[in-house]
């Protein structure tokens, strides 16, 4: 009997410790957990947009955790009802603080083919973001060129602004949060604000479900503008 319930102790010890691994494994916005040096996601995506109606595309992304400090990666996605293809390249530092809270120096150039309109726009941004376990904030600056058939455009400096905010700390192995934001992962807009609810939970060892709500309307910060787009994304992630 001693040695049976000695035995279930230790199991349940085991069973903590995987649990509380697992709990670190996905740590903040690029924060590796000094085990896994590369991410890759992938999600799909549905939504209504006034312009094209019901749309869904799909995204992929891989990131390689350099050092602790350092990072590049590349994404890119396909929306059918769009018609828009989209890739891009970026990297970042982090720069530790205090322990509760990491600055993230992100660069990213990224390509858009709207192909029903026959337009390309090229993107670079320079961003900083500050993270806490329960708070994050990002400022940065946008500049984006359109080319359409043989007219071009470049608009003037784009402000990048977000603000997200969790019921947990962000090492927990699950999460739900709210952001407020004028960027997504495939675009860059000035003073048009998205807002929405997002999740994520550890399914298995070195993988994670995520999650997304965006409401995007349109116009500026009002709250008379009319509604613009609404998208809900789902999608795993895989570390190693």
């Amino acid at each position: 009997m001693k040695q049976t319930l000695h035995k279930l102790v230790t199991a349940m010890l085991v069973c903590w410790a995987t649990v509380s691994v697992q709990a670190q494994t996905y740590n903040g916005m690029h924060k590796p957990d000094s085990v896994h040096k590369h991410e890759a996601l992938a999600y799909a995506d549905y939504g209504y947009n006034i312009v094209c109606g019901n749309f869904g595309g799909l995204a992929g992304s891989y990131k390689w955790h350099i050092t602790d400090r350092w990072h590049i990666g590349a994404d890119g996605q396909i929306q059918f009802g769009k018609k828009l293809y989209s890739i891009d390249v970026q990297g970042g530092y982090r720069l530790p603080i205090v322990k509760w809270l990491d600055a993230y120096f992100d660069a990213k150039l990224m390509y858009n083919n709207y192909h029903r309109w026959h337009t390309n726009e090229l993107s670079a941004n320079l961003s900083l973001t500050l993270e806490t376990p329960y708070f994050n904030v990002r400022i940065g600056e946008s500049l984006i060129t359109y080319h359409v058939l043989d007219f071009r455009y470049n608009e003037p400096l784009t402000l990048t602004f977000g603000l997200g905010v969790c019921i947990r700390p962000r090492w927990n192995s699950w999460n739900i949060g709210l952001f407020a934001r004028n960027y997504d992962d495939f675009y860059y807009e000035n003073w048009n604000i998205n807002w929405g609810l997002n999740f994520y939970a550890n399914l298995i060892k070195d993988m994670q479900l995520f999650g997304e709500l965006n409401i995007r309307p349109a116009g500026s910060i009002s709250q008379l503008a009319s509604k613009y787009e609404l998208s809900l994304k789902m999608g795993v992630k895989y570390v190693w």
